[in-house]
């Protein structure tokens, strides 16, 4: 059985920087579980970590892909594998961080994602309804077809919602397809040892490092990165949080106090999100993300290396 660690945890909670410390010690690689650092150009709102930060240690799955290039869940579970199987194969440690829930779930249950047939007609006139009517529209009508898909998709990812109708449509929902993968994880050997730990801080910590990141973003130039996206049409980071919140400021509807306070808003939220979702995930051990970094990485040697 090979092992292979997991780093998650909320945004601002300190997994890169542990993460560098943690490989220059066991010999690891790193492989990005972000769904936003894939993308070139997109560097200050995904907090995208910088070769100076990397300290040489090698990094996978980060700028992999143009903005106008489409990359799912079952293709990053794909490339993830081939780089876990290549790191082990020259003697190193594979290790899996980031904040992307479903991303870190697909790789360590072993996720199927059935290929589907597209139809691009139909994906193509849920994308124009949305232009002529609204993201909520279209968001509507999943809602009518599978309420329990619906509940788990937020209104704006327009891409999860045109996915979930694409399902509803070759006769099987969103829901139920995930009910069935339930049932075959139950029933599937996973060929690694994952050892899942995440970083943990409480509300009030969390927050204010959220805030003062946000902060440093801006001044970093988050606006130039954020017209970037903005002038794509459909690109998936339209709605990253850190970008969209700019798109009412570019069309003079809103003032930059404004947008600021949104994003900082909008990614505590996020990151209440994650932690509900890493709270389902099987086997976690959680890490207190205030202790020095020495002491974290000395917890997760022990677990490591446990008898």
């Amino acid at each position: 059985m090979n092992d292979v660690i997991c780093i998650v945890g909320p945004t601002a909670s300190g997994k890169t920087s542990l993460s560098i410390e943690l490989a220059k010690i066991i010999d690891g690689e790193i492989i990005s579980a972000d769904s936003m650092q894939i993308y070139k150009d997109l560097n200050i709102g995904t907090a995208k970590v910088t070769e100076e930060e990397m300290q040489g240690i090698t990094h996978h799955m980060i700028d992999i892909i143009s903005l106008n290039s489409d990359f799912s869940v079952a293709d990053f579970k794909k490339i993830c594998y081939e780089k876990i199987d290549d790191i082990i194969k020259r003697g190193r440690v594979p290790i899996i961080v980031g904040g992307t829930g479903l991303y870190i779930s697909s790789v360590i249950l072993d996720m199927n994602f059935e290929e589907q047939e597209i139809d691009q007609k139909y994906r193509d006139m849920l994308y124009k309804l949305a232009e002529n009517f609204s993201n909520e529209y279209v968001y509507n009508m999943l809602r009518e077809v599978d309420e329990k898909s619906a509940n788990e998709i937020h209104p704006n990812n327009l891409k999860r919602v045109i996915r979930a109708l694409e399902m509803y449509k070759s006769n099987k929902t969103k829901s139920e397809h995930m009910e069935e993968e339930k049932e075959r994880i139950n029933n599937t050997q996973i060929k690694y040892k994952f050892k899942l730990f995440c970083l943990k801080l409480d509300k009030e910590i969390l927050n204010e490092r959220i805030n003062k990141r946000v902060d440093k973003m801006i001044q970093e130039g988050l606006e130039d990165e954020a017209k970037i996206v903005y002038k794509l049409p459909n690109c998936t980071a339209k709605q990253a949080v850190g970008y969209k919140e700019f798109f009412e400021y570019f069309e003079n509807k809103i003032d930059l106090n404004k947008v600021i306070e949104d994003i900082k808003l909008k990614t505590r939220q996020y990151a209440k999100r994650q932690m509900t979702w890493f709270k389902k995930m099987p086997n976690l051990i959680y890490l207190d993300a205030t202790n020095t970094k020495d002491k974290i990485i000395e917890e997760i040697m022990v677990n490591i290396y446990e008898k």
